[in-house]
């Protein structure tokens, strides 16, 4: 299981990324559904640090919660917010995490394993200056 720990080291990471090519890539975090609700398997480190959330009922609620998680990473890019009716998520597959980069034609230029195994900012930012050219 990823800990909070590997999660904080992403955070760090996607912000280098933001700091370093905001100016030419519009780049979004999409907060999904819950990977380890309150109700559901809880990762030890959750628990620890008391990083619990039953699993929104509504998208005021699902708001909520990733307003939270994105203070508490201290996540500087944007951040959206998948519908209740998970949407994003069903469409790229994106639960717990995942990169993805769209190109300037609306296309994936990049789609990263599912995290957090699977994670590879390196290939990321790698696709990240191909599309910038």
């Amino acid at each position: 299981p990823h800990s909070t720990h590997s999660v904080r080291k992403k955070a760090v990471r996607l912000n280098e990324l933001y700091a370093r090519y905001k100016d030419q890539v519009q780049f979004f975090i999409v907060y999904i559904r819950e990977a380890h609700p309150a109700e559901g398997w809880q990762v030890p480190n959750n628990l620890i640090e008391d990083i619990l959330y039953s699993e929104p009922a509504t998208e005021d609620e699902r708001t909520q919660v990733a307003a939270a998680c994105q203070i508490g990473l201290d996540l500087h890019m944007p951040m959206l917010v998948d519908g209740i009716d998970n949407d994003v998520d069903k469409k790229y597959v994106g639960l717990p995490m995942r990169l993805f980069l769209v190109d300037g034609d609306g296309k994936i230029a990049y789609a990263g394993d599912k995290g957090p195994f699977g994670w590879d900012d390196e290939g990321f930012e790698a696709a990240l200056r191909q599309v910038i050219g």
